[in-house]
C-alpha cells in the first residue's frame, strides 16, 4: 500500500507505504506524482515514511524490460520501516540519481530538515 499524506514542507511529495508495493501503487500514485511536482516545480524531493510491516517492491513495479523505470528525483528519504530498510537504502544510495538518505521513526524531524537543505 502506497498513499499521500500531507506534504511536510511545500514541493516535498510525502508518501506513506506498507506491506507489498504493486505495481498498480506505483503506475496510479508514485509516477504521476513524480511527474506533476516535476512538471510544476522543476524539482523532485520524497519524504517516504514506511511502517515495520514493509515488505517491499513487486519487482515488477520498477521494472520496464530490462530496466528501471523510476521517474528522476532530486532528493529522497525513507523514514522508519523494519530494519533492512536503511540497510537497503545505504547500498543503493550510491546508484541513484538523486540523493538518498534513511533515518529511523525517532529522528523524522532530522529527516525532514535534511531533506529541506
Amino acid at each position: 500500500m502506497l498513499c499521500q499524506i500531507p506534504d511536510i514542507s511545500p514541493g516535498v511529495i510525502s508518501l506513506f507505504v506498507s506491506g507489498r508495493l504493486s505495481t498498480h501503487d506505483y503506475q496510479t500514485h508514485l509516477q504521476p506524482l513524480i511527474t506533476q511536482y516535476r512538471d510544476n516545480s522543476g524539482q523532485v524531493k520524497l519524504c517516504i515514511e514506511a511502517d515495520v510491516l514493509l515488505e517491499g517492491w513487486d519487482v515488477s513495479s520498477l521494472m520496464g524490460g530490462d530496466k528501471v523505470q523510476l521517474p528522476p528525483f532530486d532528493a529522497l528519504v525513507f523514514v522508519g520501516g523494519p530494519d533492512w530498510v536503511g540497510n537497503s537504502v545505504n547500498l543503493l544510495a550510491p546508484f541513484m540519481q538523486g540523493e538518498v538518505a534513511w533515518f529511523p521513526l525517532e529522528q523524522k524531524q532530522q529527516a525532514i530538515a535534511w531533506l529541506k537543505q
